[in-house]
């Protein structure tokens, strides 16, 4: 039985040792649920507008955009505290919510270098088409989700990053000739919002622990059990 356990040890400690794979990766919508981007309480316009990370939330989720504008990109985050909503700057200043111009490309970034274990949005377009997404990693690294289809009305995009790994950037550019109306329903998890799962060697630990704990009772009732056949 030593031996049995020196084996499992030994195996636990190799599994213990193996490093998680960084990796970003895409993912279905409701693989996840992070924190509701918000408005402000008042509209914004300009080259960068930034949103409010929870209801009251710090304001800290930053937004620009390359648009069908040909004076300038300037970008419009609605007035009030309901979610996000991000499009290109009013065509008539004081014209109605939908009288904005498009969106060709656009960036998704925190203040302060903050880093994205998870973020998930929805582009609005009036067609049918493709969107290249390019993922910038916390030290640089791009990952390509490239030809991603977009249909008519709402499609939903999410990113996980694993491993440790986390998301510095999230670039997205529409595949001429679409063009996108309408960012909205951002949800974020920051670093320290991250639900934490246990690596494979942790969970090699835990498994190890049950065991020699199954293997402590069956021998105290064994023993038990002797006791009372000898009195």
């Amino acid at each position: 039985m030593k031996s049995v356990l020196k084996s499992a040890v030994a195996a636990t400690a190799l599994l213990f040792a193996t490093p998680a794979l960084a990796d970003i990766t895409i993912n279905a919508a409701s693989d996840d649920q992070g924190v509701l981007v918000h408005g402000t309480g008042v509209e914004q316009n300009g080259p960068t507008v930034t949103g409010a990370l929870g209801a009251n939330g710090p304001q800290i989720v930053n937004f620009d955009a390359d648009t069908t504008s040909l004076i300038n990109d300037n970008v419009r985050l609605q007035d009030g505290e309901g979610q996000a909503d991000v499009t290109g700057a009013e065509i008539t200043l004081g014209g109605t919510p939908n009288d904005t111009y498009s969106m060709l490309s656009g960036n998704i970034y925190l203040n302060n270098g903050d880093g994205m274990s998870w973020i998930e949005f929805a582009l609005t377009s009036g067609d049918a088409g493709t969107v290249d997404f390019y993922i910038t990693d916390m030290n640089g690294d791009i990952t390509e989700f490239l030809d991603q289809v977009i249909g008519e009305g709402d499609t939903f995009f999410a990113f996980a990053a694993t491993g440790g790994d986390l998301i510095d950037n999230v670039f997205w550019e529409a595949d001429s000739p679409l063009d996108i109306d309408i960012l909205k329903q951002v949800r974020i998890l920051r670093e320290d919002e991250t639900t934490v799962v246990p690596e494979p060697g942790t969970w090699a630990m835990m498994l190890m622990g049950f065991g020699l704990a199954g293997f402590a009772m069956r021998r105290r009732r064994r023993d038990g059990s002797k006791l009372a056949q000898v009195a």
